[in-house]
This record gives structure tokens, C-alpha cells and sequence, in this order.
């Protein structure tokens, strides 16, 4: 899992994978604010983004979930944040999956960590990494309002860069 902030980007790519390298540049150069909420495809099925709208929640309301082909960048727009995060485990019982829309979700995740962000903060969750995204803060007096952008990169594209 990696964790930063569009501001420090230009001193940290050059320590990340060309892929993800490509993929932020170009997500650091869109203007979200002037997109409608709906899927993008930046090269087929090997990259595309969603712009969603979504109400933060809390924890027992979500699932944590992992991905087996593609690799996560939630990137967030607006609103605050926190997502959960934890490493794979032998611990973990899927509850419900399907290799087609390439997810499996949890209950719970043995040594869940949160993370908070901020507008022009993003995560990357490798196919390893469970998560758990959309959730409220937990000094957040009520829900807030999220938006953001989930960039979707086959794992495939990795190999030999």
C-alpha cells in the first residue's frame, strides 16, 4: 500500500513503478471538477477510473473488500475519508465473491489500520491488500459527503517494469 498527497508527488515519482508513474501524471492533470460521476477508460480494460459520490459510513455499515486483478488508487476529491486497511491474512473469512467483478469482500480484517485523507490524497491497494473505503472519521460528528475518483489498473501491466 502506498499513501500521499498530490502535493509532494513531483519529488515522489521517481521512486514509484513507471506504470503508476504514467497513470498519476495524468490523473495530477484532470480536472474532476468538471466530470459527471460515471466510468472513464484511460486504455481499455486495463485502466479506467470511476468518479463516484458517496456518503461516508461507519465501520459495521462496510465491508472490507480485496481485489485479485487490478490494483486500487482511491483518490480523493472532496469530502474527508477513512479508509481501512490491513495486510492479507490466514485470519480472513470471505463472505461473499466473485472472480467475473474480481472482488472479495470481509467482515472483518485482523489488524485493520485506518487512514485518513484529505482532498488531493490518494492510496494505492495492491491485489494483496484488503481495504475497507468510505468510511466516516472517527471524530465525525455525522456522515460527510465524499467524492472521489478510483483508478483501476490490471496487476498484469506490473510484470517486468
Amino acid at each position: 500500500m502506498i499513501i500521499g498527497n498530490k502535493e509532494n508527488w513531483s519529488k515522489e515519482r521517481q521512486f514509484v513503478h513507471p506504470v503508476l508513474r504514467t497513470i498519476m501524471d495524468e490523473v495530477q492533470n484532470v480536472d474532476f471538477s468538471k466530470m459527471d460521476n460515471g466510468k472513464y477508460t484511460l486504455q481499455g480494460d486495463d485502466i479506467y477510473y470511476t468518479v463516484m459520490e458517496l456518503n461516508a459510513r461507519d465501520m459495521q455499515e462496510t465491508r472490507a473488500e480485496k481485489h485479485g486483478a487490478y490494483i486500487d488508487i482511491h483518490y480523493l476529491l472532496d469530502g474527508k475519508e477513512t479508509i481501512g486497511w490491513a495486510g492479507e491474512s490466514s485470519n480472513l473469512t470471505v463472505v461473499e465473491s466473485s472472480i467475473e467483478n474480481d472482488y472479495s469482500l470481509y467482515d472483518s480484517a485482523a489488524g485493520e489500520q485506518f487512514l485518513e485523507l484529505t482532498p488531493g490524497m490518494y492510496a494505492v491497494f495492491y491485489p494483496h491488500d484488503v481495504h475497507r473505503p468510505g468510511l466516516r472519521g472517527k471524530d465525525d460528528p455525522a456522515p460527510s459527503r465524499i467524492r472521489k475518483a478510483v483508478v483501476k489498473v490490471n496487476k498484469d501491466l506490473f510484470i517486468g517494469g
